[in-house]
């Protein structure tokens, strides 16, 4: 259910061998849910899960795509784990997090789009910001996190800065459909 290299944009994309997308250990946040939210994802009814990642360095920012799988013990499991993510999702609009020896690192700020995928979708913009360094670019991820019967599947996308964020959506959504054909196609 994840993707495979052959369904990401374009060629020159390289394994990475973190398919997470988000720290294995919590990060110090200023509203500690916001931190690391798709771990909501991973309730007592999941079954089983895979991820895998890819980033490609070819341009004149990394860019870097993750796709992963949750399974669940049934339909309604899935569909209970999403509506908790969706709520701390609309929640987190903005925080900070990652601490320095001075306070925060960074300042975070997420708005939901709209992604139709799946029976039902949660998606995403966060745009990560430096705290010290004002003028230093912020950078935008897409999540688009969809459930598909008793399975959710959650693909994230960080493009480079120079991509505007209308691309970056559609980029996210037209991969999490991919991801989601394919839990339709294994689960049906």
């Amino acid at each position: 259910m994840v993707l495979s290299p052959d369904q990401l944009p374009g060629a020159g994309w390289k394994p990475d061998d973190d398919g997470d997308p988000e720290s294995t250990q919590r990060q110090p946040a200023s509203q500690p849910e916001c931190s690391n939210q798709s771990w909501t994802l991973r309730t007592e009814e999941m079954t089983d899960q895979a991820g895998a990642g890819w980033y490609f360095d070819q341009a004149a920012e990394v860019e870097a795509i993750t796709s992963q799988a949750f399974v669940y013990r049934n339909e309604q499991a899935a569909a209970t784990a999403l509506a908790a993510y969706r709520a701390v999702v609309e929640r987190c609009v903005s925080w900070q997090m990652g601490a320095g020896t001075a306070g925060y690192s960074f300042q975070e700020g997420q708005e939901p789009f709209d992604a139709a995928v799946g029976d039902e979708s949660v998606a995403r913009m966060q745009t990560t910001a430096m705290v010290r360094y004002p003028d230093v670019p912020a950078s935008s991820s897409y999540w688009v996190s969809a459930r598909v019967g008793a399975s959710i599947v959650q693909v994230t996308y960080r493009p480079g800065s120079l991509l505007g964020s209308g691309q970056g959506k559609t980029q996210a959504v037209d991969l999490a459909a991919t991801a989601a054909a394919q839990a339709q196609t294994r689960t049906g």
